[in-house]
């Protein structure tokens, strides 16, 4: 047999040698798809009998876009709320309570004389001290279980964002809603806010650059503004979280 025959019989077998690889592979891909098809096919043949919507891929709705500002007009109460020197003796630490009554007022629609606002702390100071056992420093969760347990609110309609960003505070104003914040004194460094420790707030409104609150802490509170990275900073070493009242009716009045 010539190298010719011997060349040409070689490359034969190895030609069929490939085909018996190759064919299986082939053959088992054209399945694969056959059966991925058959599958398609009978889902949506199903789903058309029974009226059933194909699914579509979800897309995502774009979040409406915040108002570059927005104000709230909330009534300001001083912690001190008839601002004299012997009144601050009864309300030295009545922050949280005075930033939830500017909320519930404002919330309500009610007013009060200063008289009347230093005489409804006095009774929520009180409530307090029976139900907490004493009248002391209180983050959000307890900011919350006070207002529903003294306005008898419901837990829905008092909200708590942990670790809140200055988006959620301009989102819940935006909504209508004041946003009662605790805070950090010396981070703020409020010039006629002396105190350095925990301290409780309104947020009422903003602009691109400020958080424009209601700050009890002072007789000269109202309306003061603060630089957004000194309000978040404040807002930080506080615990982060704000407190906001959603209801706009009482279920009973004091």
């Amino acid at each position: 047999m010539s190298k010719y025959k011997i060349f040409l019989l070689g490359t034969l077998l190895l030609i069929g040698l490939g085909m018996l690889v190759v064919l299986p592979k082939a053959t088992n891909y054209l399945e694969i798809q056959r059966v991925e098809d058959q599958n398609e096919d009978t889902i949506s043949e199903i789903k058309e009998f029974l009226n059933i919507p194909v699914a579509k891929p979800i897309q995502e709705e774009e979040p409406t876009p915040l108002p570059t500002s927005a104000y709230l007009e909330v009534e300001f109460i001083c912690q001190a709320p008839l601002q004299t020197e012997a009144n601050w003796q009864y309300h030295e630490e009545s922050c949280e309570e005075v930033a939830v009554l500017q909320s519930y007022l404002y919330l309500t629609g009610q007013t009060m004389t200063r008289q009347e606002a230093h005489e409804e702390v006095l009774k929520m100071i009180d409530w307090q001290i029976a139900e907490f056992g004493g009248h002391h420093d209180i983050y959000a969760d307890k900011v919350k279980e006070f207002v529903e347990g003294y306005y008898d609110v419901e837990d829905s309609d008092i909200e708590i964002v942990y670790d809140a960003t200055l988006t959620d505070v301009r989102s819940h104003i935006a909504e209508g809603f004041p946003v009662i914040v605790p805070i950090m004194g010396n981070i703020l460094k409020n010039p006629y806010y002396p105190h350095p420790g925990y301290h409780m707030l309104v947020a009422i409104g903003y602009t691109e650059d400020m958080i424009v609150t209601n700050d009890n802490g002072t007789r000269k509170g109202a309306d003061f503004s603060y630089e957004n990275q000194v309000f978040q900073d404040a807002m930080n070493a506080a615990g982060g979280d704000i407190v906001i009242i959603k209801t706009k009716t009482t279920k009973s009045s004091r």
